[in-house]
């Protein structure tokens, strides 16, 4: 039976997964980028209004709260999202060391040398000043969006682990080196992985859902600042959203790459037998 990952459900699961779920990600200073308690983003500082603020129209008070209680347990998803995908980092790694092993040669998998996501998410700063209680907010957001980057790069790494290793496949429709045994020898030292990842979001036979389904609270505004953050609050749920159905895809083209990649293995070099794992 899959098991939904809601923010609802979170207590259960961290008995259930004690190593991918803990109950305050952030205790044990798992944050995704570094934070002192300083640059805590949900500390309840705020910035008094200066000369050149008197004129703007602030969000009042409740609305600040408001906004704060809506972010503040987004933190919890973001941070779950990225440890599956470490999971799932330790797996496409586990794949890569059978193929190269089986190979001769390294996978091949980031020839650009670049990490960073593909896809710009990331929430770009006002370009207007903003008063201090929509100001304070607008931190908030910036912090977690970036949080949400650190997500996507990872993401995007894992893929191109996986692309490496299909490419792999792919191109070499003669077996894994496409000599007789007796002749064939290895281009480098690559052992064989000493374990298969363990862990139950890899299992599947029982699959997880990692899919969340957060609905965010829809409220019209008529301070635009308020409006402004409304709609930055609603497309990073999107995001969260959007992070883990993409996750999730991913895991499943995981679970395929790994038959491909023992199908591959299995097959007698130097006779033809193309697999398109792309």
């Amino acid at each position: 039976m899959a098991l939904r990952l809601t923010l609802s459900l979170l207590p259960a699961l961290v008995a259930a997964e004690p190593v991918l779920f803990e109950p305050n990600p952030f205790a044990s200073g798992q944050q995704l980028r570094g934070q002192t308690e300083d640059s805590d983003p949900f500390g309840d500082a705020v910035e008094e209004p200066g000369p050149s603020d008197k004129w703007l129209r602030d969000i009042s008070t409740r609305t600040k709260n408001h906004f704060k209680k809506l972010l503040q347990p987004l933190q919890n998803p973001i941070v779950q999202e990225y440890q599956v995908l470490t999971i799932l980092d330790g797996y496409v790694n586990y794949t890569m060391q059978l193929v190269s092993n089986a190979t001769g040669h390294e996978v091949v998998w980031n020839r650009t040398g670049r990490f960073l996501s593909e896809e710009p998410r990331a929430l770009a700063p006002r370009k207007q000043e903003l008063p201090p209680r929509a100001r304070y907010i607008n931190k908030i957001l910036i912090y977690l969006n970036k949080e949400m980057e650190v997500v996507w790069n990872l993401k995007t790494i894992v893929d191109r682990k996986r692309w490496g290793v299909g490419n792999v496949i792919t191109s070499s429709p003669y077996g894994p080196h496409g000599e007789h045994p007796e002749r064939w020898r290895a281009n480098g030292s690559f052992p064989l992985p000493t374990a298969a990842p363990n862990n139950s979001i890899l299992l599947q036979d029982k699959t997880i859902n990692l899919v969340f389904h957060i609905k965010p609270d829809v409220e019209e505004h008529e301070n635009k600042y308020a409006t402004q953050l409304q709609a930055d609050y609603e497309s990073l749920v999107h995001n969260i959203n959007d992070a883990s159905q993409k996750i999730s895809d991913l895991r499943t083209r995981l679970w395929k790459m790994e038959d491909f990649a023992k199908q591959f293995i299995a097959l007698p070099s130097g006779v033809w037998n193309k697999i398109d794992a792309n």
